[in-house]
This record gives C-alpha cells, sequence and structure tokens, in this order.
C-alpha cells in the first residue's frame, strides 16, 4: 500500500502542466470544437478549442500536434477522474499535460516513437490523448495544406 502510494506521488512529479497560458480550464477545460485528421483520416494533425473565457467565434484557437504518432479520445462520461484529479488540482487551472514517456506510450513499439511523449489535453466534454514529439498552438481556425485532409466535428 505504500509502495503504491509512493509510485504514484513519483508519478504525479513527472507530469507536467504545459502552455497553461494557451490552454486552461475553469472548472472543466476547453470546449472542443473539430478535429482535423490528415493521411487519409488517419492521423490527427490538429484540434480546435474555445477556450472558457471566449465570448466569440473569433476566439477560436488550435493545437497541432508534431508528427503524432497515436491518439485516444474518451467521452467525460468514463472520465476515470479520481486518476486526474490529483494533478488537475496540483496544477490549475492548466488543462494539458506532458506525461512524458507514460505506462501508455511505453506500450507501443519503440521504433518510431524516440522523440514522443505523451500528451494529454482535458477538454470540457473529452480526454484527448496524445503521442506526438510536440505541439504548437496558434489563433484563429488550423489551416491545413494537406491535399488527403478530413475535418470532424467535434462530438455534442
Amino acid at each position: 500500500m505504500a509502495r503504491d502510494r509512493d509510485i504514484s506521488i513519483v508519478r504525479l512529479k513527472m507530469i507536467l502542466p504545459l502552455h497553461s497560458e494557451h490552454f486552461y480550464a475553469d472548472g472543466r477545460g476547453p470546449e472542443l470544437a473539430l478535429l482535423h485528421w490528415g493521411y487519409r483520416a488517419q492521423i490527427l494533425k490538429a484540434a480546435e478549442f474555445m477556450l472558457p473565457d471566449a465570448v466569440s467565434p473569433e476566439d477560436l484557437r488550435h493545437v497541432e500536434f508534431l508528427r503524432p504518432q497515436v491518439v485516444m479520445i474518451t467521452p467525460e462520461e468514463v472520465i476515470d477522474y479520481r486518476k486526474l484529479s490529483p494533478y488537475l488540482t496540483a496544477h490549475r487551472p492548466a488543462s494539458m499535460f506532458d506525461l512524458g514517456k507514460s505506462d501508455w506510450l511505453n506500450s507501443f513499439s519503440p521504433r518510431h516513437l524516440g522523440q514522443c511523449r505523451h500528451f494529454q489535453l482535458l477538454f470540457y466534454d473529452q480526454l484527448l490523448d496524445v503521442i506526438a514529439e510536440g505541439v504548437i498552438f496558434g489563433s484563429g481556425p488550423y489551416k491545413n495544406t494537406e491535399p488527403n485532409h478530413v475535418t470532424v466535428s467535434a462530438p455534442r
């Protein structure tokens, strides 16, 4: 029991809030607006969102994933907040975290993942886990030049 608690404390220290000036929560996180998929709708390229204090459509922002490899989208109804709660509380108002070389990342073949990290973004109604080499934030809608680009509205 004490060993499990010690492991949890070590993991909590490895979880770093990321870009809280661009992606933050007021209660729950930003509202996911659109997902942009590339490579024949197989790779998540970017997500568009509205911050909690957004007042108009012009406040739309996006996050682009650099060399993304794996994605998991979890609906709000099945998120285990008991596991999220310690780092959400410790790093409020952050809503994006760098989980580094997480157990989830390490569960995949390492062949193409050497430079990757596990990023976790808590949106208002979804938890987005992405294994990628990095992220870039921008204002306005995401501009994709890929010919096989697919845009999908966020589930409501």
